[in-house]
């Protein structure tokens, strides 16, 4: 099996080396080669790929699909890569991308993504904003919604059974139009951890013209109008180095009267999922069973159970106290606790687990910005310590605010975590009295409910958790009056509380 790895280039000279560099230090260790299609340039681009010793094909007609399918042409490949001139790859980035997509069955793509080299602020939020889209479609219907061409491999059969790329679309016809064919055949995958690094150099000083322009228009009306009446609205898309060469300008009023309800409706979704900390829209998260629940089953019908769970502990003297009660009325609960606060209290976290309850995973040091920037480091390292001084390896994961990314729960649920949120809470460390704590509990209360409560505050030690402990003992004589069992979240959950 050979790879060939087709890289497009019109006047690269400045980029070309450095990407070259990158590709020929690329660890995969089978048979390979690197095309170089000149697409028109006019300076040094063909003698720098010359002078790496890759092979160089000629392209005259201008735009990258020509570019690409020129390139595919000459390849003797049985895989295609595809890359972009002035982007850097990664040592391990053809070995992992290739073996992604040789060991699935069926599928007949994978497509990776994008990090810009020093993008302006705006860009890097746009980009984030993107890829988080991109995520919670893959999430629910395991395709991606639209591939950066620049980070792809397919299968050159795949390739040739749906007539190569698009010529009717000579500036996208390599993106949206191209997966939309090749799923015809079989399934694209989507490598959201496989990046590759691109210059940002089309994005600097351009917000309008590459939201609206670039996106807007030359992608977005530009493939729906192909795809209604098979004819493209433009004839090559703009070139920043050049100029406008052809196709119709833009029509701000439309731009606006489409765009504007679009962005809105992707940010209200967005921030949704977000904040929002029981919903689904990023993936699986647990805040209740339901009545078909395997331990909410009892012969004779529906048993009336609800889980007890604690967050930011363990907390001095109020976790003591807590697991006091919970002794005196034969309760066990689960405990979210932060590793910071287990290395500050590591008696108290053992009597947890001494005691039966179940120990989750509520990150180090509950930052805000966690979802965002750095949960797998905080999640990783909070496990060590848990198991380190308790000698369990939770399971279960509870994010900081009930905030999350779909990359954090993808990943958090790849390394085998299951992540659990809340249906019943009390906002108990801004709650005026304990009265207040166990009255909001109890009008929430259902079966097959999952109930917060706080044993500490973030990580500020022995911070004052009295109401919530006041509240404790009425809140379980209540429930058990009701007829509520009183569980931990893997028993109503019927899942294993730690990894073995």
């Amino acid at each position: 099996m050979k790879i060939s790895v087709v890289v497009p280039a019109y006047n690269e000279e400045q980029y070309l080396p450095a990407c070259l560099q990158s590709l020929k230090e690329q660890d995969y260790s089978g048979d390979w080669e690197i095309i170089v299609v000149d697409n028109a340039s006019t300076d040094a681009t063909s003698q720098i790929a010359r002078d790496f010793g890759v092979k160089v094909v000629s392209c005259p007609r201008k735009g990258v699909v020509f570019a690409r399918q020129a390139g595919v042409e000459a390849a003797q490949g049985d895989i295609i890569v595809q890359a972009d001139a002035d982007a850097l790859f990664p040592a391990k980035w053809l070995s992992r991308l290739v073996q992604r997509l040789t060991e699935q069955r069926g599928v007949v793509a994978v497509a990776g993504d994008i990090r810009y080299i020093k993008p302006p602020i705006w860009a890097d939020l746009y980009s984030r904003l993107w890829r988080l889209l991109k995520k919670t479609v893959y999430i629910f219907w395991k395709r991606p919604s639209i591939i950066y061409a620049s980070n792809m491999a397919y299968w050159k059969e795949a390739f040739v059974r749906i007539g190569g790329y698009n010529f009717a679309l000579p500036g996208i016809g390599d993106e949206a139009d191209f997966i939309s064919r090749l799923r015809k055949v079989g399934k694209v995958d989507y490598a959201s951890d496989i990046v590759i690094f691109v210059s940002s150099r089309r994005l600097q000083g351009r917000l309008c013209q590459y939201v609206f322009a670039d996106v807007f228009y030359y992608t977005v009306l530009c493939n729906l109008l192909y795809n209604l009446t098979g004819k493209s609205i433009a004839n090559e898309r703009v070139d920043i180095r050049l100029g406008i060469e052809s196709g119709l300008r833009l029509q701000p009023r439309w731009v606006f009267a489409v765009l504007i309800p679009v962005v809105l409706a992707m940010v209200a979704i967005s921030v949704y999922g977000y904040f929002s900390p029981g919903t689904q829209v990023f993936g699986k998260v647990y805040s209740k069973e339901t009545p078909s629940g395997k331990a909410n089953l009892l012969e004779g019908g529906y048993a009336k159970v609800i889980a007890l769970s604690f967050d930011d502990g363990p907390n001095e003297p109020y976790t003591s106290q807590v697991l006091d009660i919970l002794k005196r009325y034969d309760v066990k609960a689960t405990f979210f606790v932060l590793g910071k606060n287990v290395e500050y209290y590591p008696d108290v976290s053992r009597r947890i687990v001494d005691e039966g309850h179940i120990l989750g995973n509520h990150t180090y040091d509950h930052k805000v910005t966690t979802p965002l920037l750095n949960w797998d480091r905080q999640l990783d390292l909070t496990q060590e310590i848990i198991t380190r001084i308790t000698g369990v390896k939770p399971r279960l994961f509870r994010a900081p605010f009930g905030q999350k990314t779909p990359w954090e729960l993808d990943g958090i649920h790849k390394k085998g975590f299951v992540t659990i949120a809340w249906s019943i809470s009390a906002n108990d460390p801004h709650a005026s009295s304990s009265d207040t704590i166990a009255q909001r509990i109890i009008v929430k209360a259902r079966p097959g409910g999952i109930i917060l409560l706080h044993d500490g505050y973030e990580t500020k030690h022995g911070a004052n958790r009295s109401r919530t402990v006041a509240s404790l003992p009425y809140i379980i004589e209540n429930l058990q009056a009701q007829g509520y069992t009183l569980v931990t979240i893997p028993q109503l959950l019927d899942i294993p509380g730690y990894f073995e």
